[in-house]
This record gives structure tokens, C-alpha cells and sequence, in this order.
């Protein structure tokens, strides 16, 4: 790996930090567009596919978070469901 640059494992590994806080709801659903979007774009390896499907959930976030004091979100577990989709299918490191 090259000096300063972050393995794709890494930033996934922040993805899925993000994430778990806002299952947890400890973090809030642009909290986690702002992860996807920052570190999703500099995996490495990415399909245009799965360029595409990262802005797609962002966007699809940053609308849940509109809707954040509300208590009633039904919108956000079917979105982290597909970032979980989403993210299965990243390009890793080899081990």
C-alpha cells in the first residue's frame, strides 16, 4: 500500500461504523450520507454501478434526514437495508 493512501477495507470499515451508530441511533442518517459520500468515493476499484447505487443512497439519506424529528421514519431501515446490499458487494483488499 502506498503512504497516505487508505485501503478499501479501511473506509468500508468507517461505512459500516456509520452505519451501525445510526441502527444504533447514536449518529443521524446524513451523518452517514456524508461517510458514504466521503470515504464511498475513494474506493478504489469501484464498477460505475456501484458509483451510481453510492449517490442513490446518499441522496436517499439526505431525504430521510429531512424527516429526522420525526419519530416515525419508514423510509430508513428499507435505505439501511440497501447499504448493507450495498456494501457486500465493494471491492476489498486481498487479505
Amino acid at each position: 500500500m502506498e503512504l497516505g493512501r487508505v485501503s478499501n477495507n479501511s473506509l468500508i470499515a468507517r461505512i459500516e461504523s456509520a452505519l451501525a451508530a445510526v441502527r444504533a441511533r447514536g449518529a443521524t442518517a446524513q451523518f452517514l450520507a456524508d461517510v458514504i459520500r466521503g470515504n464511498g468515493r475513494a474506493l478504489e476499484g469501484m464498477a460505475y454501478p456501484l458509483i451510481n447505487e453510492l449517490e442513490k443512497l446518499a441522496n436517499d439519506l439526505d431525504i430521510a434526514s429531512w424527516h429526522e424529528e420525526d419519530e416515525f421514519l419508514p423510509d430508513l431501515p428499507s435505505i439501511l437495508s440497501k447499504v448493507d446490499r450495498w456494501l457486500h458487494q465493494l471491492p476489498r483488499d486481498a487479505a
